[in-house]
């Protein structure tokens, strides 16, 4: 792996009965940082069908805090595929449900500035993912 690469899947469980309210919200662009708090704004630039160009500005403060995202929604699969494009990160995130599993995969570069805390950086995006995922499921309708 290279030593900018950040690579990790974190899952839940999903309860069977809510598969559809899981997805609904997972597939919400405009709600992501409800879910996803390391971003604190997502302004949806552009739309062709399934697929958006994002403006992010994330949680973290500094000059570095913003970047451009392509976000597709595959509802046939129920996948949600976030290209970061420019910014701190770039890379892949895949969210998707897979049976009754609620699934983050990450594969991501980070910027040169952030390889001396990279470690950290790992646990810190692990544990979000996480604890997005458990927000994600305990969304009410």
């Amino acid at each position: 792996m290279p030593i900018l690469s950040i690579e990790f899947t974190v899952s839940r469980e999903v309860d069977p009965r809510r598969l559809d309210r899981v997805w609904q919200v997972l597939s919400d662009v405009e709600a992501m940082p409800r879910y996803w708090r390391g971003h604190r704004e997502v302004e949806i630039v552009s739309r062709d069908g399934n697929a958006y160009l994002v403006k992010i500005k994330f949680a973290f403060s500094g000059p570095n805090n913003r970047g451009i995202a392509r976000i597709e929604i595959h509802n046939a699969d129920r996948l949600v595929l976030i290209n970061y494009l420019e910014g701190p990160i770039r890379g892949y995130v895949r969210n998707y449900i897979n049976g009754n599993l609620l699934i983050s995969q990450w594969s991501i570069r980070i910027s040169p500035l952030f390889l001396i805390i990279k470690p950290w950086i790992r646990k810190h995006f692990m544990n979000g993912a996480g604890n997005a995922l458990v927000r994600i499921l305990n969304e009410e309708t």
